[in-house]
C-alpha cells in the first residue's frame, strides 16, 4: 500500500489496448461419461447444511443452493433425529431434514444434469431413518435413485446412468439396525479404510472417508511438507478463537462431528502404500477427504492434496471463498462445468505407471495488470504485481511473481515465465493481482503480507493458447468485477522442444525452485 498523497490518474489506461478478447470457455461435456463413478473427480461439498462458521453459524439452506447453482454435486448433511441436520457439539442453530432436501431438489439440475450425491452422516434412531426415507422419496420423488436390490455392486454406475438422479451416501453396517426403506436408498455405502491392500481385494465396491491429515500416503509422493504449515494455522486459529472454545467448555478436538467411519490422524500409516497401489483402490473404490474439524472458520485444505492421490471426493466448506475454491473452480472448468472430470487414464486403470517423457513448457507472457484508485488524491495507492501459480502434481507445484509498481494502479510488465510440466492434465493455473503491503523493504516483495485484489484461475488440461484479458474475481466471493477497472491482460502458450533458460527474476518466489525438492516427484505447496 503505497503513499496517501499520491496524485491523481486521470483518465482510463491501458498498456495493451490490442488484448481484448476474453478467455474462451465451453459449456460442451466432451468426456466419456460412461466409466464408473470413481473414474472422476467430483465437485465436492461439506457441512453443506451451514451458512458460515462451524460453531455459531445459523444452519440453512443457503450454501446448498449456491454450491449447486455454481456445480456442486455433493452435499452433505448432518442428521439427527428430528430429523434436523445440524453441527454436533456446537452451537450452530439447526435445518430441518426436509427443507435441506427440498433445496437440493430444487437446485440440483441447474447447472448439470449429472448425479447429485447427498453424502449423510447419520447420528438418527430407526424411527427417524424412516422419516427420512419417506422425506426423500416424498420430496425428490422419480429424481431419487433407488438401487437394484439384486445389484451386487461390484462396480460402480456411470454419470451418464445416473444423469438427472439424485443419489445417496452414508454408511450402512452389517452389525446395525437400519429402517428397512431407508437401508434400501443407500446406494453407495462407506466404509473404513484400514489397509489399501485388503481394500482393494474387495469384491464389492464402496466409498471411504479421510479427514485431511490422514489421507493415504505414498514414497513417491514424498513426505506432506503441508503438515508444518497445517499445525501453524491450526494453532494460531485456535488460539484466536480461544473464547468459542471456552464458551463450549470443549477440548478443540471434541468440536463437531467425525464420520464414525473416517480414518483419522494417527492412523495414516495403516493406508500407506505406492502410487500404483493408491490408484488401484480410488479407481474401483470411492474416496473422499473432508477438512480437519479445527477449521473452525469453515477454511479448506488445498483440494490438490485429494486429487493427486486419487480421491473423488474432496470436500470443500463452500460457505467461504479461499483461495482452495480458486483452485476448485478451475478444476471444474473443465468438461463444461459439469461437475464432473474425467482422471488421467494413468490414474483410473489398475497397473498403470505414470507417464515419462519430456515436461511440457507453459510460457505465461504478463503484459499489463489494472486495478482502479478512487478519484481521491488523498487515498492510499496500491503496490501492485501479479502472482503465478500452479497447482497439480507434486513436482508441478510452483510459483513465480511479477515486478511491483508502486504507489498505482497500473502495472506494465511485458516478461514471460516458463513453467515445465509433467503433468499439465492434472494441473490448474491461477494468477492474482496482489497489493504489496510489505512496504517495499529492500525492494523485495513479500508474500504473506500481500493482499490479494483479485484472480483468475483455469485448468491446464484444456488451455486455450493466445493473448487474453482476464477479467479479475473478487478473492472472498468469487463474482467477476468490474471489467474495466479490474483486469490483467496475458499471453499464454506451450513451447514444446528443448528447454531454455527459465526466468530468473530477482523477485522470483522461493516456491518456484521446485528442482531443489529431495524427492523430484515433490515440490508441493498448499495454495
Amino acid at each position: 500500500m503505497g503513499n496517501s498523497c499520491t496524485c491523481l490518474e486521470k483518465g482510463s489506461w491501458d498498456g495493451h489496448p490490442g488484448v481484448t478478447a476474453s478467455y474462451p470457455e465451453s459449456s460442451e461435456v466432451y468426456q466419456d461419461m460412461t466409466q464408473p463413478l470413481p473414474h472422476y473427480f467430483i465437485s465436492s461439498g461439506h457441512n453443506s447444511y451451514l451458512t458460515g462458521d462451524q460453531l455459531f453459524a445459523t444452519a440453512g439452506t443457503a450454501t446448498i443452493l449456491k454450491s449447486l447453482r455454481a456445480g456442486c454435486r455433493v452435499i452433505e448433511l448432518d442428521v439427527y433425529n428430528g430429523p434436523i441436520c445440524k453441527h454436533g457439539g456446537t452451537f450452530t442453530s439447526p435445518v430441518s431434514f426436509q427443507e435441506c432436501i427440498a433445496a437440493i431438489g430444487q437446485a440440483a439440475f441447474l447447472s448439470s444434469h449429472y448425479p447429485v450425491i447427498i453424502t449423510m452422516e447419520n447420528h438418527t434412531d430407526v424411527a427417524n431413518q424412516g422419516k427420512m426415507a419417506e422425506i426423500l422419496q416424498k420430496v425428490l420423488g422419480e429424481r431419487l435413485f433407488v438401487p437394484d436390490p439384486e445389484d451386487r455392486r461390484r462396480e460402480f454406475l456411470s454419470p451418464a446412468e445416473l444423469k438427472d438422479k439424485i443419489v445417496c451416501r452414508t454408511s450402512i453396517k452389517h452389525s446395525g439396525t437400519y429402517h428397512p426403506e431407508f437401508r434400501k436408498l443407500i446406494y453407495i455405502r462407506n466404509t473404513k479404510c484400514s489397509s489399501l491392500q485388503d481394500m482393494i481385494k474387495r469384491e464389492d465396491v464402496v466409498s471411504s472417508s479421510f479427514e485431511e491429515t490422514a489421507m493415504p500416503q505414498s514414497d513417491e509422493l514424498g513426505p506432506d511438507d503441508s503438515e508444518a504449515k497445517v499445525e501453524k494455522q491450526k494453532k494460531k486459529l485456535l488460539t484466536k478463537r480461544r473464547s468459542w472454545k471456552e464458551q463450549l467448555e470443549k477440548s478443540p478436538e471434541d468440536l463437531g462431528d467425525e464420520p464414525e467411519d473416517a480414518l483419522l490422524p494417527g492412523e495414516r500409516g495403516m493406508v500407506a502404500g505406492s502410487l500404483q497401489e493408491l490408484y488401484t483402490y480410488t479407481s474401483r473404490h470411492m474416496a473422499r477427504v473432508y477438512p480437519a474439524l479445527w477449521r473452525v472458520t469453515s477454511g479448506n485444505y488445498n483440494p490438490m492434496r485429494a486429487w493427486v492421490r486419487g480421491a473423488s471426493l474432496a470436500a470443500l466448506n463452500w460457505q467461504v471463498w479461499d483461495k482452495a475454491l480458486w483452485c476448485n473452480e478451475a478444476k471444474f472448468m473443465d468438461n463444461g462445468r459439469c461437475g464432473y472430470v474425467l482422471k488421467p487414464q494413468w490414474m483410473r486403470s489398475p497397473g498403470a505407471q505414470l507417464p515419462q517423457g519430456t515436461p511440457r513448457k507453459l510460457v505465461v507472457r504478463v503484459h499489463s495488470a489494472h486495478k482502479y484508485q478512487g478519484r481521491n488524491c488523498f487515498v492510499f495507492k496500491d503496490d501492485l504485481f501479479v502472482k503465478i501459480n500452479i497447482w497439480g502434481m507434486p513436482c508441478d507445484c510452483s510459483s513465480q511473481k511479477t515486478r511491483t509498481a508502486h504507489d498505482t494502479g497500473r502495472l506494465l510488465v511485458d516478461k514471460e515465465f516458463i513453467f515445465p510440466l509433467r503433468f499439465p492434465e492434472m494441473a490448474v493455473l491461477c494468477l492474482a493481482l496482489k497489493d504489496d503491503d510489505s512496504g517495499g523493504i529492500g525492494g523485495a516483495v513479500r508474500s504473506a503480507v500481500a493482499d490479494s485484489l483479485g484472480y483468475f484461475s483455469l485448468p491446464l488440461s484444456v488451455l486455450a493458447e493466445g493473448d487474453f484479458k482476464l477479467v479479475l474475481k473478487d478473492p472472498v466471493t468469487g463474482q467477476t468485477l468490474d471489467a474495466q477497472n479490474n483486469w490483467i491482460k496475458v499471453g499464454l502458450r506451450w513451447e514444446d522442444g528443448a528447454e531454455g533458460e527459465e526466468d530468473t527474476d530477482p523477485q522470483q518466489d522461493n516456491e518456484s525452485a521446485a528442482g531443489e525438492a529431495t524427492n523430484p516427484m515433490y515440490a508441493g505447496r498448499d495454495p
